[in-house]
């Protein structure tokens, strides 16, 4: 689905989903640190880590599409073909 195509990409979505998964689980008050004392704080980082997650997501899944994108533009020989006569 995902297409994952390296090892980096892998652990990006892991860390990623772990990310995500820690968020739910502090707003859903299953896990609950010792040092968050209040309700407003948990949200916080609940929230925090939800969005971090997804914007880890994101990078690793569209970092490797950048690559293949920036690999494509340095291997590019097609100027080579392309020389000018001077007289």
């Amino acid at each position: 689905m995902f297409g994952i195509t390296s090892f980096r990409q892998l652990i990006g979505f892991i860390v990623a989903s772990l990310m995500v998964v820690s968020g739910v689980l502090i707003l859903t008050e299953t896990i609950m640190p010792e040092f968050i004392a209040t309700d407003r704080l948990r949200y916080i980082f609940g929230v925090v880590l939800i969005l971090f997650g997804v914007f880890r997501f994101l990078s690793a899944y569209f970092s490797e599409k950048r690559s293949k994108e920036l690999r494509s533009i340095i291997e590019d020989d097609s100027w080579k073909s392309s020389s000018t006569t001077s007289e």
